[in-house]
């Protein structure tokens, strides 16, 4: 799920950008909080003169990318076949999880992948750099949103993500989920400076999306052993009920899950560790299955935005692949599951392939 923010594109013509006199000032009061948080090096400054490729600029300094989109990809499809060789694997997924590291690769590169640019990528090394993606993107936006959740600054929250999507190369830019995103990020921020302290709410805000992924109550959850995990869960339960004046508790009454991250809620419904009582349990996999419904009627609906019937099991393999072994346990995402997804994707894209070689509408306008 890569957007700008989040979410994975398909390359479209340019959309007009909003009109908004101040949006420039704003944009770039967010630049510098980005600046810190994005990915990449600079370049050292000893007295030894250093020549640097176009793709090594594009690493070190975006704005300074000058390679032409057919360069773009020829350096992806290179990178990528260089690296599979090195790991002597085949695919660049195995199993919903990466064989191969994309990390040193920019940006740009990473969305030309992501976005499947001129069909010379497989669905598996889109997923791949689609979560290569969310990994900058969380790194981004990591420290801003915790002064939005302690402080309550979610303007600075909104600057940094306006910044990130001004740092887009000209491809992504290009896209219809960019110009979208882009206006929706500016909406929010002009709601958030006129109401300090208070979340936000607009639709296709990518930013709300990130922050409800992440949660709020439980620290590192999707790096943390599940122990620590399941420990802080409990805390805040426990806290949650103190603060109800005996309204609810551990077997009875209302538990409000809308800021916890889906592993602390999968802890909660797979009873991990045997904490939790049967009525937390209940409540936090129905809690679970609404969510696990939401998303994937969101991702068939950004699937058919995009008239591509491929997209849509592309969207699934990315959110698999990105879920930890508790999400997918509590979902009932099991090996049987991703199995049969892959199976049914490599179907969809030949069937998608056919419709498009016809020159006709796509098989989703017939859903």
């Amino acid at each position: 799920m890569v957007s700008s923010i989040s979410s994975t594109y398909t390359a479209a013509t340019p959309a007009a950008q909003p009109a908004a006199t101040d949006v420039a000032d704003r944009a770039k009061a967010g630049a510098a909080a980005y600046a810190k948080a994005e990915d990449g090096a600079s370049t050292s400054k000893a007295s030894v003169q250093v020549t640097l490729s176009e793709h090594a600029k594009a690493a070190t300094s975006p704005s300074a990318d000058t390679r032409p989109t057919a360069a773009v990809v020829l350096y992806g499809r290179a990178e990528l076949d260089s690296r599979l060789k090195a790991a002597n694997v085949t695919s660049a997924l195995k199993d919903g999880k990466a064989t191969i590291d994309l990390s040193g690769l920019d940006r740009r590169t990473l969305w030309a992948i992501a976005a499947g640019l001129e069909n010379r990528f497989t669905t598996e090394e889109r997923v791949v750099a689609t979560l290569e993606l969310n990994k900058g993107r969380d790194k981004a936006l990591a420290g801003p949103a915790a002064a939005a959740r302690v402080k309550g600054d979610y303007a600075g929250l909104y600057r940094t993500a306006l910044a990130r999507l001004d740092a887009a190369g000209p491809e992504e830019k290009a896209s219809g989920q960019w110009s979208r995103d882009r206006a929706a990020v500016i909406k929010g921020l002009d709601a958030a400076i006129a109401r300090p302290g208070v979340a936000p709410v607009i639709e296709g805000d990518p930013v709300a999306a990130y922050l409800k992924e992440v949660g709020g109550v439980v620290a590192s959850p999707r790096t943390r052993e599940i122990g620590g995990i399941v420990a802080d869960v409990r805390a805040v339960l426990d806290a949650q009920y103190a603060a109800s004046d005996g309204g609810a508790d551990a077997d009875r009454g209302e538990i409000d899950f809308s800021r916890f991250d889906s592993r602390s809620l999968s802890a909660v419904a797979l009873n991990k560790g045997g904490a939790f009582s049967r009525h937390e349990v209940a409540l936090a996999a129905s809690e679970m299955k609404s969510r696990n419904w939401a998303d994937v009627s969101s991702d068939f609906d950004r699937a058919k935005s995009q008239g591509d019937v491929s997209a849509f099991g592309r969207n699934i393999l990315e959110r698999y692949s990105a879920m930890s072994e508790e999400e997918r346990q509590a979902a009932g995402w099991d090996q049987t599951f991703y199995d049969r997804l892959v199976s049914v994707q490599g179907m969809s894209e030949r069937v998608a392939k056919i419709f498009e070689d016809r020159g006709g509408p796509t098989l989703l306008d017939y859903l």
